[in-house]
């Protein structure tokens, strides 16, 4: 069915959910699972310099996205997964960027499936945090699995 799989992960629970169904769908297909965490700098300058245990913003961003991607990595391991790629993209100026930069690079990879967790936000939380499945849904031309957040149960399972 799918033999190239792009997974988000950005190391909440609701990704290591999300990386959980892509494994299976992986593993049941022998097919390629890469694991893609978008990285944004602007996240970071809410700490003050002196927190930064990094030269830069960006350092940072990119330092956290490796370790999500390595954890992520071992879990899809631990689900059976051998053919795993990674991939760290940076994006500096939001949401938009970011589902831009999956999107782009999911296409030119030849991934046949995109799958991402959400919180399903909805009402004001939606109105102000916006959703990053919805924004890479209206931009996407590939099928998309998105996997929704199983709300308190998710804190049970370790993230990856």
């Amino acid at each position: 069915m799918y033999k190239h799989l792009v997974v988000a992960v950005d190391g909440s629970d609701t990704s290591f959910n999300a990386l959980k169904h892509a494994a299976e769908l992986a593993r049941g297909n022998d097919a390629k699972l890469t694991l893609v965490h978008v990285a944004n700098p602007a996240e970071y300058m809410a700490l003050a310099p002196e927190f930064l245990q990094h030269d830069s913003y960006e350092a940072a961003a990119v330092a956290q996205g490796n370790e999500v991607l390595n954890a992520a990595e071992e879990s899809a391991r631990a689900l059976g997964v051998s053919d795993i790629n990674k991939h760290l993209l940076v994006a500096n100026k939001g949401a938009r960027e970011m589902a831009q930069e999956l999107v782009d690079y999911a296409d030119k990879n030849g991934a046949e499936l995109l799958v991402l967790g959400t919180h399903g936000r909805s009402g004001l939380m939606h109105l102000l945090m916006g959703s990053f499945a919805e924004t890479v849904m209206r931009q996407s031309h590939l099928p998309l699995l998105i996997i929704r957040s199983k709300g308190e149960d998710a804190a049970d399972e370790p993230a990856p």
